[in-house]
């Protein structure tokens, strides 16, 4: 139970009711309104929630909280349920989740990581790393939320403000002490962490993606760039200095900066590294100390992965030995490099890569890790309803690699798979490709075309847990999908 000037407290409030009642909830989804609730009217991006403020009021709403003008005074006039106007009414509902659940971020470490690629891994490391020292952590992303004694799924890289804040105070009523946080370009344009308290940023690379969402690659990177601007001098951010984009975060950002890359000025950066099928192993220099580092994971993008996490942990103090601990600790990502034995003994790997640079550095690191005459395949998609504009970049970035690509549906939505292909096929410069309607017949026929020492990377969909075609979401996964393959071509061979 919160009172109305608890909730509203720091809001930009235009217009108000005079009244005072006590709310037992906040919601943005009239669904979910019971009575009681205060229903924060939110402008989405296919729909305006001014629109379900009379399904709200009849379902007991004791509050409605829209953003101020023509179209709320229309549909507000006349009602007997209190309102409030605000100016911005998604940073309204950002600072309204954070007062509702006491500023939970305030009480805890919080490390936010943003890029276009790495988040999840670098997130997976860091939370490993803060693990083996001994330290109350919860980690909140892609994957979902992962915490002692708490798991769950989110639906999206970071979740709404209103679910964001409940988890945050989760994590402090649990006597947890840090969190590690994905932060999407979403979610920092839609304002959904304006009120976390971010004591440690991270970023990771800068590439082309959501070009659906973002106006321009500026516009993509005025969206991550939010999160390095709001830092005080008292934080901390870490840049990847080889990003071409690394000098504009360095400039905008008030807050105390380490760099980590292969760039000779970086303060975190490999003395020596070497890399097998088996994972990766090396000398990494900071500013302090050398640490020695030996990780289960493969890639040569993972370097990088490693340098932010260790970064980010020195940063933070965390002691060397703890952090090699951690490092050499995490075993998998789930759905990031998730390597498979097939029925003869060739390597099959399930990744989430779904951009151009995602793709040139998972592929380019497989061939280099290709036996001498064995041959790379890739399995992959292009989701619908989404950025086109990087179709043809996937296609061409995965042929330049691969001696065979198997092109199948990955989550077209309302999209013709059709329209889907040509803009893939755009992308193509040979004939070494073919295309299949269904994502699980291309998988078996990938699988069946491997022959010992070759590597297959099914790519796109990670540990999704669905397909989406149309507006249905059918149950897959691509981890189980590939095992029972292997399993019937095993069978097949006996």
């Amino acid at each position: 139970m919160a009172s109305i000037e608890t909730l509203l407290q720091g809001v930009d409030v235009v217009e108000q009711s005079p009244v005072a009642i006590p709310v037992n909830a906040v919601t943005a989804d009239s669904r979910h309104v019971w009575p009681g609730s205060a229903f924060v009217a939110v402008d989405g991006t296919a729909d305006n929630g001014l629109n379900y403020v009379h399904d709200a009021i009849d379902l007991g709403a004791a509050l409605i909280i829209s953003k101020g003008g023509p179209k709320a005074d229309d549909l507000l006039t006349g009602i007997n349920t209190p309102t409030v106007k605000v100016r911005d009414v998604r940073k309204a509902l950002s600072k309204i989740a954070a007062n509702l659940h006491g500023r939970p971020s305030e009480n805890l470490t919080v490390i936010g990581i943003t890029g276009t690629n790495g988040k999840t891994t670098t997130g997976f490391l860091l939370d490993a790393i803060l693990r083996a020292e001994g330290l109350g952590t919860g980690l909140i992303g892609t994957l979902g939320v992962s915490a002692p004694g708490l798991e769950a799924k989110t639906g999206l890289t970071t979740p709404d403000s209103l679910e964001l804040q409940r988890t945050l105070a989760l994590f402090a009523d649990g006597g947890l002490t840090h969190s590690v946080v994905e932060v999407s370009s979403h979610a920092l344009e839609l304002e959904r962490v304006a009120d976390v308290d971010f004591d440690l940023a991270v970023f990771t690379n800068f590439s082309q993606d959501h070009l659906d969402f973002h106006k321009s690659m500026d516009d993509y990177f005025r969206a991550k760039s939010k999160l390095f601007s709001s830092l005080s001098a008292d934080k901390l951010a870490i840049i990847n200095a080889d990003d071409p984009r690394a000098s504009e975060l360095l400039e905008l950002t008030s807050a105390q900066t380490v760099t980590y890359g292969f760039d000779g000025k970086a303060d975190v950066k490999f003395e020596e590294w070497g890399m097998s099928i088996d994972g990766i192993t090396g000398t990494i220099k900071c500013d302090r100390e050398t640490i020695h580092i030996s990780s289960p994971l493969i890639g040569s993008y993972n370097l990088h992965n490693i340098l932010a996490a260790v970064a980010a942990a020195q940063a933070l103090a965390i002691p060397a030995d703890s952090i090699a601990k951690g490092i050499s600790s995490l075993h998998l990502v789930p759905g990031r490099v998730e390597q498979m034995k097939s029925h003869n003994g060739a390597t099959i790997i399930v990744d989430y890569a779904h951009t151009p640079d995602a793709y040139q550095k998972l592929f380019s690191s497989l061939s280099v890790l290709l036996p001498r005459g064995r041959r790379l395949g890739v399995v992959f998609g292009c989701g619908g309803d989404k950025d086109r504009d990087k179709r043809p970049l996937m296609a061409a970035a995965a042929e330049s690699f691969a001696e065979h690509l198997f092109v199948a549906p990955d989550n077209p939505r309302s999209e013709p798979i059709d329209a889907i292909n040509k803009d893939i096929a755009a992308g193509f410069k040979k004939e070494s490709h073919t295309f299949f309607d269904d994502r699980t017949a291309a998988i078996r026929e990938a699988v069946a075309w491997l022959e010992p020492g070759d590597i297959l990377a099914v790519v796109g969909k990670g540990r999704e847990d669905c397909q989406i075609v149309g507006t249905e979401r059918t149950e897959y996964s691509e981890v189980e999908t590939v095992k029972q393959i292997v399993k019937e071509l095993a069978g097949d061979e006996n």
